[in-house]
């Protein structure tokens, strides 16, 4: 049978057109079709009608069962198809030749408890993603000074300070917190239906360095002022000691509400959030291993906390 789609890649046509008729084709109708690609199916009958008069002739055969492919519609289907594979192995090859080309290694400093809780059960995807890439963690309770090089990139709870550096700063998402106790923990009954009774309990919070903190104010207020039983600098300890029952602490909520060890208590006051900051040296806009793990972290945030 004489060939009439020859060269069909150096047609001038819009490539639109080949999506929509391979949607309508597979999916057997305008409805299928257009749910597959996100629009309507008067936009889907568009780009079929525009393909058909381009090439004279009828592809599809409309009923009201579906719409079927002529001879010469499914002429066309091979064709396409064929077309299409190229593109999708030219396309591999692009996203693989770009993560071989992310390498070297990448410094990113962030607290002990998204390190330990966010990023680094998600490395051996980054891994998976980019085999060339190493990563080096600086995790500690003064910031990273980005200017010097200690590293490439911050996730932290705060905004850099205005003219603290020339950095590239967005705002990632946003933390919340909840009151946790553990599981096993008996709660007091509460003698006013309008009052909290947890803050009878014993809690953890931070020491007096960090007093400043919006979770310790908090946390100061709540228990009216009483001391904590554990006062401690790590966010990670907090956690620790919640679990084995010493007393109420204000955890992450990405964190606390996934342990089945604790309980989230509801607060008649709602505790405070944290906003997160990705920060990197302008000078390192450009390159790539460390675009490559700031969009690795803005996934992660999007996927664990919620993206803003």
């Amino acid at each position: 049978m004489e060939n009439r789609f020859p060269k069909i890649e150096n047609l001038s046509f819009d490539w639109n057109d080949l999506k929509f008729f391979l949607a309508v084709a597979r999916h057997g109708g305008l409805s299928g079709a257009a749910t597959a690609l996100g629009t309507s199916p008067s936009t889907v009958s568009r780009h079929v009608d525009a393909l058909e008069k381009r090439f004279d002739m009828t592809l599809f055969l409309r009923q009201q069962t579906g719409y079927l492919l002529t001879d010469d519609g499914a002429e066309l289907m091979q064709h396409i198809e064929q077309v299409e594979q190229a593109m999708m192995a030219t396309e591999r090859n692009s996203h693989r030749s770009a993560r071989e080309e992310v390498s070297g290694h990448v410094r990113l400093a962030t607290t002990e408890m998204l390190a330990l809780h966010l990023v680094v059960p998600q490395l051996p995807l980054l891994r998976a993603r980019y085999p060339k890439l190493r990563v080096e963690l600086n995790i500690a309770l003064a910031r990273a000074n980005l200017s010097r090089r200690e590293a490439d990139l911050a996730l932290r709870l705060t905004a850099p300070d205005e003219g603290a550096g020339d950095y590239i700063a967005s705002r990632s998402g946003f933390m919340s917190f909840g009151v946790y106790c553990a599981a096993s923990l008996p709660l007091p009954q509460a003698h006013d239906a309008e009052a909290d009774a947890w803050n009878q309990l014993d809690y953890v919070s931070w020491d007096d360095t960090w007093a400043d903190l919006p979770m310790a104010k908090w946390l100061h207020a709540a228990f009216r002022g009483k001391p904590p039983a554990l006062a401690v600098n790590s966010l990670q300890a907090q956690y620790a000691a919640v679990r084995a029952g010493l007393g109420v602490g204000l955890l992450p909520r990405f964190i606390g509400d996934r342990d089945p060890a604790l309980r989230r208590i509801e607060s008649a006051a709602a505790p405070p959030s944290r906003e997160l900051w990705l920060v990197y040296h302008r000078d390192l806009k450009a390159s790539r291993r460390v675009l490559a793990m700031r969009d690795f972290l803005v996934e992660l945030i999007g996927r664990n906390l919620g993206a803003q």
